[in-house]
């Protein structure tokens, strides 16, 4: 039975969501048209719906690792990128006795095209007679599209803006290279979202990107609390409203995000609230998703009124059906299946019933 607090605040959510809301929605400017169906239904769920029980693919670069500017003389050293975010490095010794062989965080190596920093320091011996061959981490400093493999050399030369990250790596050297990657060009380019999301951006940049540098919107975020830990800004990453609300609605970036954005477990419904009633356009049918994931006992009265009412934008209609899925509840499946009826002439609206269900009985296996 639900609590007294629940109620009164099931009650409020639906006076404020149902009444002012609509009020907001009929009184904005449409929003913006989403291209497609996903683009109005958080990543997972569009993820899952597209192919039930894929997996997403194991990140490249494999674990953190180091970087270097010098090596000791007549060390025989060769080194090749291998990918994005790796170097192989191939050492040999002739001699008679150990080679060391160390680099320092910060080493940059280059072709003629592209060049790479080394993440973390390196420090191996070559046994006499030996050889050792490992690979390394790298973030590139530029995110031109040409991903240059192949034959690089070291450098003598270094980035003074990435010396407070290096430094930071450090005492640091767990985090993830997409995350130290995509703070590295957002300390150099200011690059904005669009060059790092996976999830479609309502209102993409301008500039033709491709997806070499596509990081999970956890990372995304990580990368601006590490920017915020060494004490850069980052405007494009740190401003993006579509960035703020997907990470918030997304379950791995979801307590990074409130860290990063300060909102707190007290303020967190006021910011649903607030992103549904008076948020922007193009996003504030995210909040639904939201209340869904986070407020599930409220959203299963709230998302079927907001489903059937003809008189807001479909685009709200049709994620308040999906969101239903996203509570986890087993009280959604009839619900989901009245919907089902109900809708049955709006052919929009209907075919969304079925997916809606998938989801909730297959990708949620503790939903029955």
């Amino acid at each position: 039975m639900a609590s007294q607090k629940q109620k009164i605040l099931t009650a409020s959510v639906l006076a404020a969501a149902l009444g002012a809301g609509l009020y907001y929605q009929l009184r904005t400017p449409v929003a913006p048209r989403p291209k497609s169906v996903e683009a109005v239904m958080p990543m997972d769920m569009a993820k899952a719906l597209a192919d039930a029980g894929s997996k997403p693919a194991a990140p490249r670069g494999g674990r953190t690792v180091p970087a270097g500017v010098t090596a000791a003389a007549g060390a025989e050293i060769a080194f090749e990128r291998t990918g994005r975010n790796s170097l192989q490095m191939k050492f040999s010794n002739a001699g008679a006795k150990p080679y060391p062989i160390r680099f320092a965080a910060g080493a940059i190596f280059e072709d003629d095209r592209a060049r790479v920093v080394l993440l973390n320091p390196v420090d191996v011996t070559v046994e006499p007679g030996g050889t050792l061959e490992q690979e390394f981490a790298v973030a590139a400093l530029s995110s031109g599209k040409v991903e240059s493999r192949g034959k690089f050399k070291g450098t003598t030369k270094a980035e003074p803006k990435l010396e407070l990250l290096m430094k930071h790596l450090e005492s640091h050297s767990e985090l993830p290279v997409a995350v130290v990657q995509t703070a590295v060009l957002a300390i150099l380019e200011d690059a904005p979202v669009d060059l790092f999301a996976q999830f479609p951006k309502l209102q993409p940049d301008a500039t033709q990107r491709d997806d070499s540098f596509k990081a999970e919107t956890w990372q995304i975020v990580s990368a601006l609390q590490l920017l915020r830990d060494i004490g850069v800004d980052s405007a494009k990453l740190g401003e993006d409203p579509q960035l703020k609300i997907e990470a918030m609605m997304d379950v791995r970036a979801h307590d990074i995000a409130k860290q990063y954005y300060g909102i707190s477990s007290e303020n967190e419904w006021a910011y649903w609230r607030h992103e549904l009633l008076a948020g922007d356009p193009s996003t504030r049918h995210f909040a639904l998703y939201g209340i869904a994931r986070y407020y599930p006992d409220v959203a299963l009265v709230m998302m079927p009124r907001w489903a059937r009412e003809t008189r807001t934008f479909p685009h709200y209609r049709r994620a308040a059906i999906g969101a239903l899925a996203l509570t986890q509840k087993s009280a959604a499946k009839p619900i989901l299946q009245e919907l089902g009826r109900d809708l049955a002439r709006e052919k929009e609206m209907a075919q969304r019933i079925d997916p809606a269900l998938r989801y909730l009985e297959q990708n949620l296996p503790n939903v029955l």
